[in-house]
């Protein structure tokens, strides 16, 4: 299976489940690879990363930068979910993480075109944060959005995520869910709410921790919602200083060394309300590491259904 066209090449059978019965492979603040040293602060900047920015600005970005691949090479790595910070500054819209990155609909023109030439392939876009926004800037990144993917998006009123198969997808031309996140208007129905697709935060320095995190939020999971499991640490301020001439792709090393085995004995698939609930989207920094390894043992998972 070729992981550029994974989902084009998947059994019929499971062509026909629901993207969220599938296991699927998702960066983290997909956008970072685009900080660059241009990159000046941002609103969600902690107060510790601001002070250090003063004076080590290039190890500020470091570990802000938590993809070092752009967006076609992880798309053609597999993944089909991407994580997005937003932030807003004079009238324009950035993805952002603790440092400003580039304009939102750079990335997003080579993410068209590949959909444009992979016709069997679907993405969910997961706009989680925002900052610096207005509810009039909600309002026009709504309109600029819409107009942007206009037919590719797969709305509320196409059905539910529990009927969304890649077969009805393709039938219908949608390739592209938009999940928009704390957002203090109604949603137009070509997006998503937040509980449509869970994605708890771990929150944890610790992947002993994080791990358990995974475990007991995994239960809480519904049959009729997506989900998505964070596989990443989040770094205090203290455990950066402990390792400040590295950077965040040190820690993201380490939890995919100590996270694969509990990865690889996950199973997708539908479940029952009775039942152990079931992974689908899986989500890390870095994930282009060692040829994509993450995207693989993900991707790996469908061999279960």
């Amino acid at each position: 299976m070729s992981q550029e066209h994974w989902m084009r090449d998947l059994a019929p059978e499971l062509r026909a489940l629901s993207i969220i019965n599938l296991a699927i492979p998702g960066s983290h603040n997909s956008m970072t690879y685009g900080i660059n040293r241009k990159s000046r602060l941002a609103p969600d900047a902690e107060p510790d990363i601001r002070r250090w920015h003063r004076f080590f600005p290039c190890i500020v970005r470091r570990w802000c930068k938590t993809q070092s691949h752009g967006i076609l090479e992880q798309l053609q790595a597999g993944v089909r979910y991407f994580d997005l910070r937003i932030a807003q500054k004079e009238g324009k819209f950035y993805y952002c993480h603790g440092v400003f990155a580039m304009e939102v609909f750079e990335p997003l023109l080579e993410l068209r075109q590949f959909l444009d030439s992979h016709p069997e392939e679907v993405v969910a876009l997961d706009l989680q944060h925002f900052y610096a926004m207005t509810v009039a800037h909600h309002q026009q990144l709504h309109k600029e959005l819409i107009q942007f993917f206009g037919h590719r998006l797969y709305s509320t009123v196409d059905g539910s995520l529990n009927d969304c198969s890649l077969d009805k997808c393709l039938a219908l031309r949608r390739q592209v869910i938009i999940v928009y996140r704390r957002c203090p208007i109604p949603l137009p129905l070509r997006f998503w709410p937040s509980n449509a697709w869970p994605t708890p935060w771990p929150n944890k320095v610790s992947v002993k921790k994080l791990q358990s995190f995974l475990e007991d939020s995994l239960l809480s999971r519904q049959p009729q919602q997506g989900y998505v499991s964070q596989c990443l640490i989040t770094p205090t301020g203290r455990y950066i200083a402990l390792r400040f001439f590295l950077s965040l792709k040190f820690a993201a090393k380490r939890v995919d060394k100590k996270l694969e085995p509990w990865i690889v004995e996950q199973v997708p698939g539908p479940f029952e309300p009775k039942d152990t609930p079931r992974v689908n989207v899986f989500l890390a920094d870095f994930v282009n590491m060692k040829d994509g390894q993450f995207c693989n043992w993900v991707l790996e998972l469908n061999s279960k259904l």
